[in-house]
Order: C-alpha cells, then sequence, then structure tokens
C-alpha cells in the first residue's frame, strides 16, 4: 500500500464537504416557511459554510497556487483565481442575508438567497473541475516531489485550521458533511 501524501487528494475531500453543503444549503434554502427553531441552525450551517470557503481559498492563493504556478506555468491560475474572487461576492451576500436576522425568512429574501446559492453552486461545479484538473491528485504525484506534497499538506491544514474560526462551529461542520469513508 502506497502511505505518500498527495495533497490532491486533500483538495478532493474538501471539495467533497464544501459540495455536500452546498447541496444542503440549496435544498433547505427553498422552503420559506422552515420551522422556525430549525433557522438557526441553519444560518450557522451557512455561517460555518462561508467560513471554510473563505479558509480554504486563501489557502490555495496564498499557498498552493504558488507554488503550482512554478511547477505549471502555463496552468490556468489566472482562471482560478478570477474563479475565487467571483465566489467572494456570493458568500458576501450570503453573509449580507445571515445579517438580517427574521427579515431574512420572507419570501423574497429566502428566495434571494436560494438563486445567489444556485449561481455559486454553478460556479462551484465549473471550479472544481478545473481545481481538480490541475491540481488535483494525479498531477499533485507529477509534478510535486514527495516532501513538497507532504510540506504544502501540512501547510494548508495549519492555514485552513488558523482561518477556520471559532473551530467549535467549523469543525463539526466539516465532519458532518465529510463522507464517512473520508474520515478516517
Amino acid at each position: 500500500m502506497d502511505t505518500q501524501l498527495n495533497v490532491g487528494n486533500d483538495l478532493v475531500r474538501i471539495h467533497k464537504v464544501i459540495t455536500r453543503a452546498l447541496q444542503v444549503s440549496l435544498k433547505i434554502s427553498q422552503d420559506a416557511n422552515l420551522d422556525e427553531n430549525k433557522r438557526e441552525g441553519f444560518g450557522l450551517y451557512l455561517r460555518a459554510m462561508t467560513i471554510l470557503l473563505h479558509a480554504h481559498h486563501g489557502a490555495e492563493d496564498e499557498l498552493a497556487f504558488p507554488l503550482w504556478q512554478v511547477r505549471m506555468p502555463t496552468g490556468p491560475f489566472d482562471e482560478l483565481y478570477s474563479q475565487h474572487r467571483e465566489m467572494i461576492t456570493y458568500l458576501e451576500r450570503i453573509e449580507q442575508w445571515l445579517e438580517a436576522g427574521s427579515d431574512a425568512w420572507h419570501v423574497g429574501t429566502i428566495n434571494e438567497l436560494h438563486r445567489t446559492l444556485s449561481d455559486l453552486w454553478t460556479l462551484w461545479e465549473t471550479h472544481i473541475d478545473l481545481e481538480e484538473a490541475t491540481v488535483g491528485p494525479e498531477n499533485s504525484l507529477k509534478y510535486l516531489t514527495p516532501e513538497e506534497n507532504e510540506q504544502l499538506s501540512k501547510q494548508l491544514s495549519e492555514h485552513g485550521q488558523a482561518h477556520s474560526q471559532p473551530g467549535e462551529l467549523v469543525m463539526p461542520f466539516v465532519v458532518y458533511n465529510l463522507a464517512e469513508q473520508d474520515r478516517a
């Protein structure tokens, strides 16, 4: 069994967490009549998702992509950076929705949230396809040495932990959205 670290596998794993979170959020945001007792939980869920996405993309922009640009100078990094910037606008809209409190649950406002999540979902699917094809598991083994894979994996993990705060909100969110086979 090959035990070499592969930062591309880490990337795919966190993408699965975010993908599931977006799917769950889309489903829940279709219900303007969500039980009052569940609204606060959904707000916390969305807050954790936005924190995680900001942290994830920040780590890629600051740590992963600069290394990858050296290893793969013709890679589509300008497009990936651009997609990250575009996602920030959707995350900011979600954060504004969260700040609206009980007013957020009016039909027009919840519909606006759902449209924002739908647009984010569309961009997300395009983004992860491109990103995983560029810096995913296969290319991580091809372009990075075992030492670079290990070092980048460690740096991304440390960055993620430092920027995914509060940890007591984000960590349970990650575990909840992580497939059982990926939890080990």
